[in-house]
C-alpha cells in the first residue's frame, strides 16, 4: 500500500511540475510584469498610458472590437474606436486588475497565442483568465472569467449614414 501511495504522489508530482511548465517562462514573466506594473501606476494617467503603448496592440484591438464595420467608418470614427480601446484599458481594465495586485497566479496552459491562468486575490477570490498575445510580450485581448472579453467590452463605433448628403 505505501508503495502505491508514493508511486501516486509521484504521479502527481510530475503533473503538477508538467502543468507548471506548459507555460514559457517569458510568457509568464510578461504577464506578471505587466500585472505589477499596472497596479503601481494605478491612478497615474501619464505611466498607464505608457503602459498601453508597451503591452497592448492598441491598433490591432480596435479593428478586431469594431469587426466587419472596421472596413466602413470614417478617419474619424477610427480615431473615436482608438480612443475607446484606450480609455477602456486605461480607466477600467487597469483599475479591475489592480484589485488583484498581490495576487498569486497559476499558470495553467498556452496554446498558440493563448494562456490561461487562475488569479487568486488576497482576499481569497479566484478568477480564470485567458491572455491573447499579439507579440512576445504585447496583448491584443485578455479574458476574465465572469466579465468577459476586452475586445467584446469596447465593442464598436455605430456606423451612421452622413444624411446632409
Amino acid at each position: 500500500m505505501t508503495a502505491i501511495r508514493s508511486f501516486l504522489v509521484f504521479l502527481l508530482s510530475l503533473t503538477l511540475a508538467a502543468n507548471a511548465s506548459s507555460v514559457s517562462n517569458s510568457r509568464q514573466s510578461c504577464i506578471r510584469s505587466a500585472m505589477a506594473a499596472g497596479s503601481a501606476a494605478v491612478g497615474n494617467s501619464t505611466q498607464l498610458n505608457a503602459l498601453y503603448e508597451r503591452y497592448f496592440v492598441g491598433e490591432r484591438i480596435a479593428q478586431l472590437s469594431a469587426g466587419k464595420s472596421w472596413k466602413r467608418y470614417s478617419k474619424a470614427q477610427k480615431n473615436a474606436q482608438r480612443d475607446r480601446v484606450r480609455r477602456f484599458v486605461i480607466q477600467t481594465l487597469a483599475p479591475s486588475l489592480s484589485s488583484y495586485g498581490g495576487s498569486r497566479v497559476k499558470f495553467i496552459s498556452e496554446s498558440g497565442s493563448k494562456v490561461k491562468g487562475v488569479i487568486t486575490a488576497p482576499n481569497g477570490t479566484r478568477r480564470t483568465v485567458t491572455w491573447h498575445f499579439a507579440g512576445s510580450c504585447t496583448f491584443i485581448n485578455v479574458a476574465i472569467e465572469g466579465f468577459g472579453s476586452l475586445i467584446s467590452f469596447v465593442g464598436s463605433e455605430s456606423v451612421r449614414r452622413d444624411r446632409s448628403k
